[in-house]
């Protein structure tokens, strides 16, 4: 689950004395990632300040992501410090150590936490449960945080949908290197073919631009433009840093 290595379903009994420490707010556990999920309410924020690309899942469909890195398992906006470098934290990671896992059956949803995350004791910060075992406000505030963030994904689950139902996307590869280094590249990123775009019928068109589907495209396409600082970064980055392998794939 990318970013989640030891999750198991949050448990008042279980977890009557755990703790969680707020103020550790290091991005270690993101730093293998080279792209991160995001939801559609997010793109005018994410699009200032990263690529917003498609990643093609195992089952077909296709999920919006900021691309943070151009090798495999290299974030380049987690600096030597486990700090964000930029203002804007995707809400997949701040939702962090917390997730929704919800049953594909039944659809219900079960709020679970990551026990590998190094922020969780039962002698530091602030507690999850109170002494009556009820939600504390920490909790509940996590737990409004993780349904309203659920509710989005499936809303971009349905634009995203109707992208691949249009046939909008493409694959793109993204070549890029240091004038003395060979060229790499990375695979495995798609987005929407302007030429496709423009051959949208005027039945289509009126929905896309009703559901607010179509500002979103354009907001995808602008930020396009910030693969140039991703590879500025990306030269920037230590030569120690750079993977051997010259090839990376996004969904990672």
């Amino acid at each position: 689950m990318l970013i989640y290595d030891r999750v198991v379903p949050l448990n008042r009994d279980t977890h009557r004395r755990l703790r969680i420490r707020t103020a550790q707010h290091n991005a270690r556990f993101a730093a293998s990632l080279n792209s991160v999920p995001v939801a559609t309410i997010e793109f005018p924020a994410a699009a200032n300040e990263y690529a917003i690309v498609f990643a093609k899942l195992a089952n077909g469909d296709f999920l919006p992501a900021v691309l943070v890195g151009l090798r495999s398992q290299q974030n380049l906006y987690v600096d030597e410090n486990a700090r964000w470098r930029r203002g804007y934290v995707p809400a997949f990671l701040r939702q962090y150590p917390f997730v929704l896992a919800e049953d594909a059956d039944t659809g219900t949803v079960t709020v679970c936490v990551d026990m590998a995350y190094d922020g969780l004791s039962e002698d530091e910060g602030e507690p999850l449960f109170g002494e009556d075992g009820g939600d504390t406000e920490s909790l509940t505030r996590a737990v409004n945080f993780l349904q309203e963030l659920h509710g989005e994904f499936k809303r971009t689950a349905a634009f995203a949908a109707k992208i691949k139902e249009l046939d909008l996307l493409e694959e793109k590869v993204i070549r890029f290197g240091n004038p003395d280094q060979p060229q790499a590249e990375l695979n495995g990123v798609y987005a929407v073919s302007e030429e496709k775009l423009m051959k949208l019928t005027d039945a289509q068109l009126p929905e896309l631009f009703r559901t607010g589907m179509l500002g979103l495209i354009y907001t995808h396409l602008l930020s396009m433009r910030n693969l140039e600082r991703l590879s500025e970064l990306a030269q920037q980055a230590p030569a120690n840093a750079a993977a051997n392998a010259p090839q990376g794939d996004a969904a990672n």
